[in-house]
C-alpha cells in the first residue's frame, strides 16, 4: 500500500499567513507531523510518497525521518493542481494507492472503512446537513455504494445527495491512475475530477464510503482556529516537571504545559490550553481555550481567549480574542483585538466581504506584526507580515505586508482650551 500525501499546494487563500499550511505548528509539531503519525498508526506496512513544494521538501523529509517512515519525496515545482502533483510522482506510483491531503483533519476510522471496501476506486463521502460548495456524490439507484457521478458545486437545492466528496481516495491500480492522468484532458482546472468521471464512463467499479466523522479543512486562515480546537479537544492535563508554576496561579481543566514554562502569581489558565516550551504567563493574565506556541510571553494582566498564538509572540495588558497570529507578534500596553460585531452578525473579511461564518473572529496577522499602545483592530481585519499599527490607531481595513499606519499630530485640530473642570479640592467642598 502506497500512501500519497499531497503537501505541495500554494495556499492562496491563506493570506496573510505565509507559513506553508502543512508546516504550521500545533502543540509544538507541524500539522504534517500529526497527519503522518495518524496514518502510520492506522495503516500497517505502508510506504509513503510525500509530494511537496520545493520549499517544503527538506522539512517534510525531516518530519518523515523522525517518525521512522518508509518514504520517498517527490517535488511539484509549481502549484498546478492535484493532477499535476500526482504526475510529479508518476515514476514512483505502483500497486494500491491511497491519496490524502496533508492538511485535512479526518478521523482515522475512515481509512479502515475505505480499505475494507471492494472496488477499483473507493472515495469517502461526508454526510452534510446544509449546502457545501464542493463536489457531491451521485449514487447508482438500487446500489447504495456505487458512484454514478460526482457533481461539482451543483448549487443549493440541486444536490444529488447529502454526500460531499472528500480526499482520501483509494485506487487499486496506481499505474492505471497515472495512465488516466496522462490521457484525460480538460480546459478547466479540474483534471483530477475529470479523470474520475472518465473512469466512471469506462465502467470501472467506483464506490463510496459514507463518512460522518470529523472533517476540518485548512482553506482560510481562520480555519487554524478550528484545527486548534480539534487538537485541544484531544489533550489531557500534563505539566512538565521542568516548568515553574506559582502556587498562587490557577490551572483548571486539560492544560498541557511544556518544559521551561513559567507561570506567575495570579495567572489563570483554563483548559483546554497548550502552553509551548519556554513560554511565560505573567501576573494576573488569563488564558482560555488557546494555543501558545514556543517562546511566547504573556505579560501582566493580558487576556487571551480561543486564539492561536504563533511562536515568539509577546503581550502586555492586552485583550486577544479569537485571533490567529502567525508568530513574532508584539503588542504595546492597552492594545485590543476586537472579535465581535456589535450587531452580532457573522464577521466579513476583505473588500469582497467574504463571510467567514464565524460570529467571533479577531485579528489575522502574518509574522513580525507590531501593534502600538492603545491601538485596536476591528473584527476580521487582516495584517500582512512585518507591518506596524501605530499607537492609538483604530484599524478597520486590511493592511498589506511591510506597511505602517500611524496618526500624525498635524491631522488633529489644536485649539485654545480653558480649563473649566472643578478642582479636586473644590469638589470635596461641594459634596460636604
Amino acid at each position: 500500500m502506497q500512501i500519497i500525501v499531497l503537501a505541495g499546494g500554494e495556499g492562496k487563500r491563506m493570506w496573510p499567513v505565509q507559513t506553508d499550511k502543512c508546516l504550521i505548528p500545533f502543540l509544538g509539531k507541524p500539522l504534517l507531523y500529526h497527519n503522518l503519525k495518524q496514518i502510520k498508526e492506522n495503516i500497517e506496512a505502508a510506504e509513503f510518497i510525500i509530494i511537496s513544494s520545493p520549499q517544503v521538501k527538506d522539512e517534510a523529509s525531516k518530519i518523515a525521518q523522525g517518525l521512522g517512515l518508509n518514504f520517498q519525496i517527490a517535488v511539484q515545482n509549481e502549484p498546478k493542481g492535484m493532477a499535476d502533483a500526482l504526475l510529479s510522482a508518476k515514476g514512483l506510483i505502483e500497486g494500491e494507492v491511497l491519496v490524502v491531503n496533508a492538511e485535512d483533519i479526518l478521523d482515522p476510522k475512515i481509512f479502515k472503512a475505505i480499505l475494507e471496501t471492494d472496488g477499483d476506486v473507493v472515495v469517502p463521502g461526508l454526510q452534510v446537513k446544509k449546502y457545501f460548495p464542493g463536489g457531491y456524490i451521485e449514487n447508482v439507484k438500487g446500489q447504495n455504494s456505487k458512484v454514478k457521478s460526482i457533481v461539482e458545486k451543483p448549487g443549493e437545492g440541486n444536490e444529488p445527495s447529502d454526500l460531499v466528496k472528500l480526499v482520501a481516495d483509494y485506487f487499486q491500480d496506481g499505474k492505471e491512475l497515472v495512465d488516466y492522468l496522462q490521457r484525460v484532458e480538460t480546459t478547466k482546472d479540474d483534471q483530477y475530477e475529470a479523470v474520475l468521471d472518465q473512469m466512471i464512463k469506462d465502467g470501472l467499479d467506483i464506490k463510496y464510503v459514507k463518512y460522518e466523522g470529523v472533517w476540518v479543512p485548512l482553506k482560510y486562515p481562520w480555519h487554524i482556529l478550528d484545527i486548534s480546537a480539534h487538537f485541544l479537544s484531544k489533550i489531557g492535563q500534563q505539566v512538565s516537571s521542568e516548568a515553574k508554576i506559582s502556587e498562587k496561579a490557577i490551572i483548571e481543566g486539560n492544560v498541557f504545559i511544556e518544559e521551561g514554562v513559567k507561570v506567575f502569581e495570579g495567572a489563570v489558565i483554563k483548559g483546554p490550553c497548550y502552553i509551548g516550551k519556554n513560554c511565560i504567563v505573567g501576573n494576573n493574565s488569563m488564558i482560555r481555550e488557546s494555543i501558545l506556541e514556543e517562546g511566547c510571553v504573556t505579560g501582566f494582566n493580558s487576556d487571551i481567549t480561543r486564539s492561536y498564538i504563533g511562536p515568539n509572540s509577546w503581550f502586555h495588558t492586552n485583550y486577544i480574542g479569537d485571533s490567529v497570529l502567525e508568530g513574532d507578534f508584539g503588542m504595546g500596553s492597552g492594545a485590543v483585538l476586537a472579535n465581535l460585531r456589535l450587531d452580532n452578525k457573522t464577521v466579513m473579511v476583505g473588500e469582497d466581504h467574504l463571510d467567514t461564518g464565524r460570529h467571533k473572529l479577531g485579528l489575522v496577522a502574518g509574522k513580525g506584526v507590531r501593534v502600538g499602545v492603545n491601538a485596536s483592530t476591528m473584527p476580521g481585519v487582516r495584517v500582512g507580515a512585518n507591518s506596524l499599527i501605530g499607537p492609538g490607531v483604530v484599524l478597520r481595513k486590511d493592511l498589506k505586508e511591510n506597511k505602517k499606519i500611524t496618526i500624525k499630530e498635524e491631522s488633529f485640530e489644536i485649539a485654545d482650551y480653558e480649563n473649566s473642570h472643578t478642582s479636586y479640592e473644590q469638589f470635596r467642598e461641594e459634596i460636604k
